[in-house]
């Protein structure tokens, strides 16, 4: 199992590394791979029409670069200094086009751990997000924006059958077979529309407690909706497929104008 974690925000950057670590424990500790992907070219200089940076501006963006690779690195370094074996994870900078390097390297990852997405972020964390996520196609575990207590020992199925669910069942099998419980969220038009899942039984026999909670949808919101029937559950994983990329991730996170920050959450496992 290769974990790849993306280092790209000082302030959720612990909360990455929580979660990582997290899931590292349950998989038997296997080597976390931690990236900084660094940008190598002003974003504000991208097109000819905005022209070429003085040797000021150059100066600056490099100062600014390497400013925040010492500050992630530093949070890093205090992380892996507590972990049972420091050797089980190892730092990367790569420098270059966020979105290639990122999806290059969750190409050659099990499952890849990134910060939850808002409105606010500058266009290089969407990129890192997008290269995972689509142009990699990898298993993305999306951590959450504070400290959570445990990761993987509670999973929650967002059900709504698709191949992209199956692929996310698929990676998140290892915590669903190991879990004390397994929640399944089921949103409905109507009340038992749903036929219970098969993966229900399958686990059932394999010991572990299920339990299927259905709603019936009560407003346009349903991303809404299950995150509540997940934090309800007790959950501390939810599981489930993603969709095209604006469609999904305005459906998962809010719209522009929603101040998620302000939403209690809990990691995501996906798969496109």
């Amino acid at each position: 199992m290769r974990i790849l974690a993306i280092l790209d925000r000082i302030e959720t950057a612990t909360y990455t590394l929580e979660t990582a670590g997290a899931l590292a424990a349950r998989l038997g500790h296997p080597l976390i791979r931690v990236l900084h992907p660094e940008l190598q070219d002003n974003p504000d200089y991208q097109t000819p029409d905005e022209g070429m940076p003085s040797p000021e501006e150059e100066k600056r963006f490099a100062q600014k670069v390497s400013e925040k690779a010492d500050v992630l690195r530093g949070i890093f370094q205090k992380w892996k200094s507590g972990l049972t074996d420091p050797q089980a994870a190892e730092w990367i900078e790569i420098a270059g086009d966020i979105r290639k390097t990122v999806a290059r390297e969750a190409m050659n990852a099990d499952m890849t751990v990134l910060s939850r997405p808002r409105s606010s972020d500058p266009e290089e964390v969407t990129q890192a997000f997008s290269g995972a996520l689509y142009d990699a196609g990898a298993t993305v575990v999306v951590a959450p924006l504070q400290h959570h207590e445990t990761v993987g020992g509670h999973p929650v199925i967002a059900w709504h059958p698709s191949s992209a669910l199956e692929r996310a069942m698929a990676a998140a099998q290892p915590f669903l077979e190991r879990a004390s419980h397994v929640s399944i969220v089921i949103g409905e038009d109507r009340v038992n529309e749903v036929t219970e899942p098969p993966i229900a039984e399958e686990l059932r026999r394999k010991g572990v407690v299920v339990a299927i909670d259905r709603f019936v949808i009560a407003s346009s919101d349903v991303g809404e909706e299950i995150r509540q029937h997940a934090l309800k559950a007790g959950g501390d994983l939810l599981v489930m497929g993603a969709y095209s990329r604006p469609h999904f991730i305005e459906w998962l996170f809010g719209g522009p104008t929603q101040d998620i920050l302000s939403h209690a959450t809990l990691p995501i496992l996906t798969h496109h």
